[in-house]
């Protein structure tokens, strides 16, 4: 079967792979190891630059797209504000040209009030007539001479 050689052969040949490979990680630990632990701590570092490069961008980008957003608002503001003035310049000249609905809306008005006992009357100066009905007027009865 087997001779008393090759026995012994295969019995080495194990503990020679042992022992190279044992002696393979030593050397790696001894040579490789602080070289690699220098790379992979440049390339962390690295990495940790590249994310806050990019998290400072995106606070950029965000910071922008507010202040466009509020000089947006801004001219929306400013737009709609002369449009306002527009139109109340524009109702202005109506109402001082053609006071008929002025008018209209003064009847209206005081159909629906509940309490349409008191009438303000406008006078020719525009002031309406404000304590006609609540002033006394006393008459002084001079005795008639014959």
């Amino acid at each position: 079967m087997y001779g008393a050689e090759q026995v012994t052969s295969q019995g080495t040949n194990w503990v020679f792979w042992i022992f190279l490979g044992i002696g393979a990680v030593f050397v790696w630990f001894v040579f490789f190891y602080p070289k690699w632990n220098v790379w992979a701590s440049h390339l962390s570092g690295e990495a940790e630059y590249q994310q806050s490069i990019k998290e400072q961008k995106i606070q950029i980008s965000k910071a922008q797209a507010r202040k466009d957003a509020a000089l947006l608002n801004k001219e929306a503001a400013i737009i709609e504000a002369e449009a306002v003035a527009a139109q109340i310049e524009k109702i202005g000249k109506q109402l001082t040209e053609h006071d008929l609905y002025l008018k209209w809306q003064w009847i209206k008005m005081m159909e629906e009030r509940p309490d349409s006992s008191v009438i303000y009357v406008p006078t020719e100066a525009g002031l309406p007539i404000l304590e006609a009905g609540k002033r006394n007027i006393k008459k002084v009865e001079e005795p008639i001479s014959d």
